[in-house]
């Protein structure tokens, strides 16, 4: 305790903060020069957490980073140091912070998911190029965010339908990116509308969306074409055409087909893990195919039982690639799903039946087991569905001969 007569309190009130600073500042306790940089310091890297996009250094030693644009979507800027290009994007943050537009919001949003990893690059491709097919010339987007309504969303969602001919399944991907980017919106205080209120009061009548036919011609391989393309590959056996076939068997996306190692069969079972995964270099601007250590979905990582028709084909195509890591190989290089695509046109060429791409195939598969009354969950599980009803809605389709069918509608009402 201070003696009586050196304790402050008993001759002066207490000083208020200015005070006491003034005094410190004075006295130097406190170096005002260096609290002064230290806030300005901590005031840039608050600025710079808001820019959606990474600053990079490249291999010629200067500094890049984009920057959001109303008519190309992003623009790329270039400086000499990493502080120069820093206060590009701080000088951009300021003059745009409480303006946001719609591009701006998408930006913030899709940059954010692939951050937290919430997407995969191919995805954020895909919603980069949705968003520039949709709302690139929209009225919505020369709106700031704020002055958005629920007239003008409505209206930009029912003229978007009409003008780009939507059917009811091609909505589903602009309705994500509203979803998305009107939620992210709220949060941040942008706009106080509610995308789901929103969405639970919209009225859009079928007649709006458009409707394409699907013929079973266009969706699946027929029972008496299959036995020509088998008889082909036999009479044709490439490393090209065996991976054709193996599809017909498996029923594996023609992305896992590319990306199947040697060491993911195991027997009469294929450990589905991989993927090919196409997406844009963000430096180089240029398309990446590459193979991602993970199916295309969760439920697409699985343990896929075979026949022993699929263990004969994977033999004879071991025989004609018996040393490469992939397999399937060719020259000492993967080969690409487009690969088998061009493969199955040239064959539905040479045997003069309808094209279907080889996804089909996997329809094929998928059809048959539901035919053969194979249990749902392992239709579902071979498939690599997360349940039946994806299977039953998208890729069941008869492909029975009209001989065949005629023959059951006979049988099932006959008196």
């Amino acid at each position: 305790m201070l003696p009586e007569n050196l304790n402050p309190y008993n001759k002066v009130s207490i000083v208020n903060d200015a005070n006491l600073l003034n005094f410190m500042i004075e006295k130097g306790i406190i170096n005002y020069e260096r609290i002064q940089i230290q806030f300005a310091m901590a005031q840039r890297e608050e600025l710079l957490k808001e820019h959606p996009y990474e600053i990079w250094e490249g291999k010629n030693g200067k500094w890049y980073t984009y920057l959001p644009d109303e008519e190309k979507g992003r623009v790329l800027k270039k400086r000499t140091t990493q502080t120069a290009i820093e206060d590009v994007v701080i000088k951009y943050i300021k003059e745009h912070k409480d303006v946001p537009y719609i591009r701006t919001v998408f930006t913030e949003w899709v940059n954010q998911k692939l951050e937290y990893k919430e997407i995969r690059k191919q995805s954020y491709d895909r919603y980069c190029s949705d968003f520039e097919r949709f709302f690139s010339k929209a009225a919505i987007s020369s709106k700031q965010f704020k002055d958005i309504t629920e007239e003008d969303l409505e209206k930009f969602i029912k003229s978007s339908i009409c003008d780009f001919e939507l059917t009811v399944k091609t909505f589903s991907g602009l309705r994500l990116l509203i979803n998305g980017i009107f939620k992210y919106a709220k949060k941040k205080k942008y706009t106080s509308i509610s995308i789901t209120q929103f969405f639970g009061d919209l009225e859009l009548p079928k007649t709006i969306f458009t409707q394409k036919i699907k013929t079973k011609q266009d969706e699946v391989f027929f029972e008496d074409e299959i036995p020509c393309i088998v008889s082909y590959v036999k009479n044709n056996p490439t490393i090209w055409n065996w991976g054709v076939l193996l599809v017909f068997v498996t029923g594996v996306r023609v992305g896992e087909l590319s990306a199947l190692k040697k060491n993911d069969i195991e027997g009469r079972i294929i450990h589905i893990r991989r993927t090919e995964i196409k997406y844009k270099d963000e430096e180089t601007g240029k398309w990446v195919v590459d193979v991602e250590e993970f199916a295309k979905t969760d439920a697409g990582n699985r343990d896929l039982l075979i026949t022993e028709t699929a263990e004969w084909i994977i033999a004879e195509i071991v025989k004609l690639n018996p040393h490469g890591e992939y397999l399937f190989m060719n020259n000492g290089k993967r080969i690409r799903e487009n690969t088998f695509n061009k493969r199955m046109t040239s064959i539905c060429e040479e045997l003069h039946l309808h094209h279907r791409s080889i996804h089909k195939a996997r329809k094929t598969y998928g059809t048959t087991l539901i035919d053969a009354d194979v249990d749902d969950s392992i239709v579902a599980e071979q498939m690599g569905h997360a349940d039946i009803e994806t299977t039953k809605k998208y890729y069941y389709y008869s492909n029975k001969n009209e001989k065949s069918k005629r023959q059951q509608i006979e049988k099932a009402i006959a008196i």
